[in-house]
């Protein structure tokens, strides 16, 4: 394939193993360069919901995910103190037929990695570059000069039709190739942990997931049968950033008095991972033949769990309109001008879920009077804007040109 034909990724992580697999079906050639030397999933959990599922089963990996995830019956949600659920969110099987099938579903984040990554390996037109040290980006005008540099090995020049940064929340092409902000602290940890399914399952319910939240903290918590264990996640307010080798100690006086989370937090036995959580917001998502996507565009709290997902739709829709439009400045200002305003409502309401979660009475009295009154099914129904989306504006992959 020449190089109008090819595209360079930078990054292997979710956004840029589904975006190769969008474009490899597409008719692409996909080089990407990763730093690590091997696909590896820094994290724990992740949740799957409708909007995300119907990108991957567009792909062809709905029964690889089905097989690796698990679909909640619903979501329980505590008030700090309460051994019961102040109200219920109602998924499993309602929440399939509600959006035509498509199941909401929690997975671990290095099992989903693993099925995108072993996807690619079903097409000779993807080629995964490990252990880089550097890539260097030229634009041309009427493409990109991309010179990879990797451990030990000579370097690896490459002509493109574009250069994709799909590398997260530091993206290098978002800072030093178009010019953007680097990310800001947003003055939240979150702690991650995994626990037995057996042990924990002795204290909540095997087949649902839980949200507790305080007035300084919140947890998510749910079950991964699959590995056999439970996915567990407390989320505190921290006054001073943190690198990723610091290891600071969970001090939070509202959990020693909960007896619930006590509990749950004396049945982790290995040690809790402090995650600093980070917000990236850039109104330049391209710049010439160059373009960033999924946290390298959006990060965003984790408070909606739509980060992973909305890197999903973002690979889904940008491979498509890239199949339809072969000018590139046309292609990325509208994939840019229909993505952008979605992913900017996704981090406000992760921003505002935040807020929510940690309130304070008497401002929590309200909330809880307001989450009581709802029915299970309407939590659900008021989330319609975010898991109803069509990813592909209308254009699926499988009705997509190929050029």
């Amino acid at each position: 394939m020449g190089p109008d034909k090819t595209i360079s990724i930078n990054g292997a992580g979710i956004a840029g193993l589904t975006l190769a697999l969008a474009l490899a079906k597409l008719g692409f050639r996909v080089v990407i360069a990763e730093q690590s030397r091997e696909i590896s999933q820094f994290g724990a959990g992740l949740q799957v919901s409708p909007n995300a599922r119907r990108v991957l089963n567009e792909l062809g990996l709905n029964e690889v995910i089905a097989a690796h995830s698990f679909e909640p019956a619903g979501i329980d949600i505590y008030r700090h103190g309460k051994s019961a659920p102040l109200s219920k969110v109602t998924l499993g099987q309602f929440s399939k037929e509600r959006y035509a099938g498509t199941p909401y579903a929690v997975m671990h984040r290095a099992d989903l990695a693993e099925q995108l990554y072993k996807a690619t390996k079903a097409f000779p037109n993807i080629e995964i570059l490990f252990g880089v040290t550097q890539t260097r980006v030229e634009d041309l005008g009427d493409g990109v000069s991309v010179i990879i540099e990797r451990e030990g090995k000579a370097s690896y020049p490459l002509t493109a039709r574009a250069h994709i940064g799909a590398d997260g929340v530091r993206s290098v092409t978002r800072t030093e190739v178009l010019g953007g902000r680097r990310p800001q602290y947003s003055g939240y940890v979150a702690w991650r942990a995994m626990a037995s399914l057996e042990q924990l399952g002795k204290i909540l319910p095997k087949d649902r997931s839980a949200l507790f939240w305080g007035t300084d903290y919140h947890m998510v918590v749910y079950p991964l049968p699959q590995r056999e264990q439970f996915n567990v996640v407390l989320v505190t307010e921290f006054a001073l950033p943190l690198e990723d080798t610091d290891t600071p100690e969970i001090s939070n006086k509202s959990l020693s008095k909960n007896k619930t989370l006590s509990s749950i937090m004396e049945s982790i036995s290995e040690p809790w991972t402090a995650w600093p959580l980070f917000n990236v917001k850039t109104d330049t998502w391209f710049k010439g033949n160059v373009a960033i996507l999924g946290d390298a565009a959006h990060a965003m709290l984790p408070f909606q769990a739509q980060g992973a997902a909305m890197s999903i739709e973002d690979a889904g829709l940008l491979a498509t309109i890239l199949a339809s439009e072969t000018n590139n400045a046309i292609a990325f200002g509208k994939w840019q001008n229909l993505r952008q305003p979605r992913a900017n409502r996704v981090q406000d309401q992760s921003q505002r879920n935040g807020f929510v979660f940690h309130m304070s009475p008497p401002l929590s009295w309200a909330r809880d009077a307001v989450v009581a009154g709802k029915t299970a099914e309407g939590h659900l129904e008021r989330l319609d804007w975010i898991y109803a989306h069509d990813a592909f504006e209308g254009m699926l992959i499988s009705k997509s040109p190929k050029n």
